[in-house]
């Protein structure tokens, strides 16, 4: 009953802003519904039950059999959205519908569940299905990450339409069954270069190292998407004997191509020379990608050619040539650090304070203590936190650092460390809490209990997260005495009940990996109910239609179409903060090549938001080159920040919401740096 008179709430409040929503509606297929009183009535209801959640069962189902099937559509994506699964019967049901949308979203959300129990009515869907279904159920058995999902998927490596065979090889990749790679390289092999580039891709991710000569065939393909999934299989399966071949493909005509082999010889560990011959080139991704590899394998005879490189005008290059001078000349890169500590820019901190940490030089803990004191600069201090935790020879920690505090006593790193934990940034404050875990002795868990224990909000969130997995690492090697001592039973018993999803399930994981010495019960959990702010638009939004924004740039402007119907809430955030000017002056802080360009985080580091998290709005579209998405960090925990495709990655479909696409200025996308600004406003 209570959820009823929730449902019925918000349906109310809902529906008093419907009129203004209606305007927009001519560009939505949802406009039949917005258009009378009992079509808005049902999608607020099935609008405040995907917000909360939570379905009451029985108004569900009614609507789930709807004579609208547009109604049926938001039954079917919603149930995949909760991912419940005591929804998979509706599901199945639903995925015999006879409208083909109704029945592909309910496929689609079958794999959203992730649940064993969706591998039965998917596998009917691809005996039943035309072929869309059958890409569908494909995609979606891939999706569900399920290892019994591979015999399933199989036999379709060997259908006779090409796109079949793609998607099957594909899907297989996800499901992490690597006794099932093998039916993947003969399709190394195949005619249909897109079938060949899916099954190296499958055989990478599932680390398939026999396949390595048939993956390296296609290094030759006249085709771009095949040398590129070559290369980066190759990379991923570590194989050295590939490197030469990977290296000539540094030049590749493709930039990708060439991106995506300078980042395999950086997983690889070699090719330091083809390398080091990219840093001449006039283009910031390939060079930063050159000196990520160089990050792994320099020796100082490079450390000539990227010396220049640090005084690079991209902050991006200067960032990574950072990285690459200490993995070339160790202690000889200490003065170029301290420049980018006294002068670059918050990032360059960040990363030059991280890379003193790991060089261990015990006369400079005096200035990373400091540091980490820095309240009007929260990046020194976060960089100063990541470095402490980079610290191999730990006992330094424990003695003094030649700093006093206010009362004139003695700071230890360790003790700074602590005080950054309990402190109220809580994104120094996670990061100090991480670094403990690295450092620290299991006598410290105590103290992080209680730290856990004083911080509930929202925000705090991250920090109550790095609190569990500090103290999971901590207690590795403990016998059971010492983990009822500690109190760890009583901790992670509480922890699983926190009302943030991610540190519930790290308190679970914790438990399982102490399962072996002592018997930890964890309390029965409900769904999630924390805090998630209060959306500034009132409430769940109703379908928007498709909307378009400028993302303006001093490179020029990127068009955005955002799918108002697919994913209204978010659509409705993004339009909302461009309106309030939000993103104005906010910056791409993560650039990563070939593979994202990142932004709107008001801190500028990766960490805040705008003060709401929005449930995520997993929706048939792919994550494709110019994809338009929401970054967060777990499921639910969307915010303001944004992130767009330079290429396919199939590994997010089904897992962050796609609230649009670039209509015009991929090649400003192409060229945007690392602290490049930028501004939001709506043209439709």
């Amino acid at each position: 009953m209570r959820r009823m008179l929730i449902a019925a709430a918000a349906a109310l409040a809902i529906g008093a802003a419907a009129s203004a929503l209606i305007a927009g509606a001519a560009r939505s297929r949802y406009e039949s519904l917005l258009g009378q009183p009992a079509g808005q009535r049902k999608l607020a209801a099935l609008a405040a039950m995907e917000d909360a959640a939570s379905i009451d069962r029985a108004a569900f189902e009614k609507l789930a059999a709807d004579a609208d099937a547009l109604v049926r559509v938001r039954c079917a994506e919603i149930l995949g959205r909760i991912g419940d699964p005591s929804g998979v019967p509706l599901l199945a049901k639903l995925a015999a519908d006879k409208d083909l949308r109704v029945a592909e979203t309910a496929v689609h959300a079958l794999g959203l569940v992730r649940d064993t129990a969706s591998i039965a009515p998917l596998a009917r869907c691809l005996a039943a299905g035309d072929e869309s279904i059958k890409l569908r159920a494909l995609e979606a058995l891939g999706i569900t990450g399920k290892k019994e999902a591979a015999p399933v998927i199989a036999p379709f490596l060997r259908h006779f339409r090409g796109s079949v065979r793609a998607q099957a090889a594909l899907a297989l990749a996800f499901t992490g069954d690597s006794t099932a790679a093998p039916e993947c390289e003969a399709l190394a092999q195949d005619t249909d270069q897109r079938v060949a580039a899916r099954a190296a891709y499958a055989m990478g991710r599932l680390g398939y190292k026999a396949g390595g000569d048939r993956i390296a065939e296609l290094l030759t393909s006249g085709d771009a998407e095949a040398r590129l999934r070559a290369v980066e299989a190759l990379g991923r399966l570590k194989a050295k004997a590939a490197s030469p071949m990977i290296a000539a493909l540094t030049r590749d005509h493709d930039r990708w191509v060439a991106v995506k082999a300078a980042e395999a010889l950086r997983r690889i560990g070699s090719g330091a020379d083809a390398l080091a011959a990219l840093l001449s080139e006039d283009d910031a991704y390939l060079v930063t990608a050159a000196l990520d590899g160089l990050a792994a394998t320099a020796g100082i005879r490079h450390f000539a050619a990227i010396e220049p490189l640090l005084s690079s005008e991209s902050v991006m290059v200067r960032r990574a040539a950072l990285a690459a001078a200490v993995a070339a000349a160790g202690d000889g890169a200490r003065p170029h650090l301290f420049a980018a500590i006294e002068k670059g820019s918050p990032r360059e901190r960040v990363t030059a304070l991280e890379l003193l940490g790991s060089l261990g030089k015990k006369e400079d803990l005096a200035l990373l203590c400091g540091m980490l004191t820095q309240e009007q600069d929260h990046h020194a201090a976060e960089g100063a936190a990541a470095g402490l935790g980079r610290w191999e020879r730990t006992k330094d920690l424990a003695g003094p650092c030649g700093l006093r505090d206010a009362a004139g006593g003695e700071i230890t790193p360790l003790g700074a460390l602590l005080a950054a934990a309990k402190g109220d940034d809580w994104v120094v404050a996670s990061v100090a809490v991480e670094s403990l875990g690295k450092v620290a002795t299991d006598g410290i868990i105590p103290d992080l209990a209680a730290i856990y224990g004083e911080r509930g909000s929202r925000v705090d969130g991250d920090r109550r997260l790095a609190v569990v997995e500090a103290v999971k690492a901590l207690s590795a090697k403990l016998d059971a005495k010492a983990i009822a001592s500690r109190g760890l039973p009583e901790f992670l018993a509480r922890a699983h009940g926190d009302p943030d999803a991610r540190v519930s399930a790290a308190a679970g994981a914790a438990a399982a990996a102490l399962a072996n010495r002592v018997e930890i019960r964890l309390p029965a959990r409900g769904a999630p109910a924390g805090d998630r702010g209060v959306y500034p638009w009132g409430g769940p939004s109703l379908p928007l239609g498709n909307r378009r924004i400028v993302v303006s740039t001093k490179r020029g402007d990127i068009e955005i179409l955002l799918y108002g119907d697919d994913a209204p809430n978010a659509v409705r955030s993004i339009l909302t903060l461009a309106g309030r000017g939000f993103y104005d002056g906010l910056s791409f802080h993560r650039i990563v090549p070939g593979f994202v360009i990142q932004g709107g985080c008001p801190r500028g580091d990766g960490w805040a938001d705008a003060g709401y998290f929005l449930r995520n709005e997993v929706n048939l579209f792919h994550f494709r080159r110019g994809a338009v998405g929401l970054a967060d960090s777990g499921k639910d925990t969307a915010g303001s920040q944004f992130f767009i495709m330079h290429g396919e990655h199939p590994h997010l479909d089904g897992r962050y919401t796609i609230v649009g696409r670039v209509t015009s200025g991929m090649s400003v996308v192409d060229r945007i740096e690392e602290g490049d600004t930028f501004a939001v406003r709506a043209i439709d």
